[in-house]
């Protein structure tokens, strides 16, 4: 699953460098891959507190970066948690990692 951007739209919208968006990017990369293994961790044992932490840390840098899919479903991971409620926490994590292991500029 491809999920496209455009990162000069994104660079325009923002009024950064394309040079600087994709380096900002290349880090939102790391630093996403990493909160995923912390929330499927979380995910697994059950703990909404992780669960929270770890999608609330995705969602921030997925919006700062328009990255509203990616935010929306990390928002909607961080509200659940928040309010501890029973959902499949797996699918939405899977969907999530989908999307952001997806990522591809449209170039």
């Amino acid at each position: 699953m491809s999920y496209k951007i455009d990162l000069q739209v994104i660079a325009d919208e923002l009024e950064f460098d394309l040079e600087d968006v994709e380096m900002i990017m290349d880090s939102f990369l790391e630093n996403a891959k990493i909160n995923l293994l912390s929330l499927h961790k979380a995910v697994e044992s059950n703990s909404y507190e992780e669960i929270l932490t770890s999608a609330h840390a995705i969602k921030g840098s997925a919006l700062n970066l328009l990255l509203d899919d990616i935010g929306s479903l990390a928002k909607e991971l961080e509200l659940s948690a928040m309010d501890k409620k029973s959902i499949d926490y797996l699918k939405l994590y899977e969907e999530l990692t989908l999307l952001i292991n997806g990522l591809k500029d449209e170039e």
